[in-house]
Parts: C-alpha cells; structure tokens; sequence
C-alpha cells in the first residue's frame, strides 16, 4: 500500500473523519472535475459477509438496474488510491459523489475543492445528476421527441416540465426515467433474502451497500436491534453504486 500510486495533485494524510489515512488536495479541484475509475476485485453477492468492509466497495448495476457485481477494494494490491476516499460524516459535508459510467465507478466533484481539504463522498444530488447529463442532453431531447407519441399501454407519465421525474416514495425528482429508476432500485426496493448490508453499530439491515452508507451518515442507536428499518432516502449515487 505504501508503494500505490497517488497523482501529484493529491496527498495522503491522516483522515479528519475516521481512522486510517485520507486522501487530500494539493491543489485546487474545480467542480464537475471527474476521477477514476474506482478499482477493487470483482465479487458477487453471494461472496460477502459481515467482516467485510462496505465502505470500500460499490455495486456495479446493469442497465435495468439489476447487481451484476461488487467492486471490492479492501485488498491494496486490487485497488487504487481512491480507496482513500472516505464517507463524508454529513450529505453537507460532501465534495465528490460516486457515478457510474458503462462498468466503472468515477468520483465526480459536486464543488469546488480547495488545497489541502480532505475528500468526501457523499451521495449525488439532482444538481449534480443534471450537470452530468449535459454532454448527453441534446441526443436525449431528440429521442424523447421522437418518442412522445408512442406511449407504452398502462405506463403511468410522471413528467412534470418544473419537477422532472418525481419519486413515488419520497421528495426527489430527476431529469429522466432512468435515473429515476436507479434511484427506486438503489434506495426504495424491498429487502431480499439472498444478501442484506448490516451495520455493524446497530444491527439494523439493509438490501443494497448504498442504503447502509446512507444510514452511516446519520447516528444510529446501538441499542436498537430491529432486523430491517431502513429510511427513505432523499437521493443517491453508483455508486454506483460502492454498493
């Protein structure tokens, strides 16, 4: 570990936020700047267990948003520097959210980035997710022209021309369907029996990596035991995803 790569303008330090080593700016990242792509081993669901670190892994989601696999970046030798990046203690405190891109994780800066500040991730906000669909948004308006009078039968149109896609179970919306989609499939679907994220403070489960580093945000009472209390959340990444 001590021999990993790390690129000039960034620094390893003693993290402000945990224990271990954090990784920080040694000059100014400007917003909208993207790193990566995160690299781990490739594990399947079934392959994890308790003693597992989430916080060094991200899922990799298909397109119709199913898990194909996890990134895992506990060992050194199958990772790289943005390993180093750790959990930012609150959404506010955040300055680089997790996106996927084809099969790779990147982390991308929601704000300018200052010398010498740790970097956090956190969970990527709608803002963000539209800055991220520029480059794409002129083939995107053509696609929904020519598909505007084609609605498939029974589809519920949720669009809003202020909101965008509004969620059905909480107050976020998005610019398209797909990132909505994500956004239920990450955050809102039911738990399965097949694999369930733990916190290790609490005990409470969760069905997916991201909803367990959503809760690890907030406090949590050691004391409470119940087997599955995971909130609605606002808004997520990709990462990803992380899982």
């Amino acid at each position: 570990m001590l021999g990993m790569y790390v690129p000039d303008r960034f620094s390893l330090k003693p993290s402000k936020v945990q224990e271990g080593i954090g990784l920080y700016t040694a000059r100014r990242v400007k917003k909208g700047e993207k790193f990566g792509p995160f690299a781990g081993e490739k594990r399947m669901s079934n392959e994890l267990d308790e003693s597992m670190d989430p916080r060094l892994m991200w899922e990799v989601r298909g397109s119709k948003g199913e898990v194909l696999y996890v990134l895992d970046a506990s060992n050194p030798r199958h990772s790289n520097w943005l390993r180093f990046v750790h959990q930012a203690p609150t959404q506010e405190q955040k300055n680089l959210a997790a996106i996927q891109e084809g099969e790779n994780i990147f982390y991308l800066a929601v704000d300018d980035i200052e010398t010498d500040n740790e970097l956090l991730i956190g969970y990527l906000d709608s803002e963000m997710e539209e800055i991220e669909e520029d480059e794409e948004e002129e083939v995107v308006s053509k696609d929904e022209e020519n598909s505007n009078d084609i609605q498939p039968s029974g589809e519920k149109e949720i669009l809003n021309d202020k909101e965008g896609y509004a969620c059905p179970q909480c107050e976020s919306s998005f610019q398209s369907q797909d990132i909505l989609a994500e956004h239920l499939q990450s955050l809102h679907q039911k738990p399965s029996e097949e694999k369930e994220f733990k916190c290790r403070n609490c005990g409470k489960k969760f069905p997916v990596k991201q909803a367990l580093q959503r809760h690890l945000l907030e406090p949590c009472d050691p004391t409470n035991k119940d087997p599955y209390m995971a909130k609605s959340d606002v808004l997520m990444f990709s990462s990803i995803s992380q899982s």
